[in-house]
Parts: structure tokens; sequence; C-alpha cells
């Protein structure tokens, strides 16, 4: 018969990667200028996380592309 403790500790290595996506999420999602909340939200769900921390990892660095765009005009 299993116990509480036991579907607990088969849970754990799920909850760890989750909470391990979530913070890189979030470091990213600051760091490229997005939504922290929305992008956190995201790399915390199991199985979901799989897919945009990756995309999130590509994708576009917004706080340059303004710089970008301010600085082209002045040319």
């Amino acid at each position: 018969m299993r116990t509480e403790s036991d579907f607990f500790i088969q849970l754990m290595p799920l909850l760890l990667m989750s909470l391990a996506f979530g913070t890189v999420a979030h470091k990213l999602a600051k760091e490229k200028g997005r939504n922290v909340g929305l992008w956190t939200v995201l790399g915390l769900i199991p199985f979901v996380n799989f897919f945009t921390v990756p995309f999130f990892i590509g994708a576009a660095n917004l706080h340059l592309e303004r710089e970008l765009d301010e600085l082209l005009p002045r040319r």
C-alpha cells in the first residue's frame, strides 16, 4: 500500500525541475524585457516548460531592439 509520502517522493524530481525551469524563465524574461510574470508561470508548468524555455532562450532581446530603434534614425 502506498502512502502520501511515497507519492510526494515520486513527485519531487518533477517539482525540482519545474522550479529550476521557472527560475531560468524568470531571469531570461527580466533580461530580455519580456512579461516576467507570464514567462515565470509558463516556466513553472511541468511539460509546458520543456517547450517554452528553449523558445525563450532564442527569443529576441527587446531592450536591445528598442535601443537600436532609437539609434538608427540618428544616422
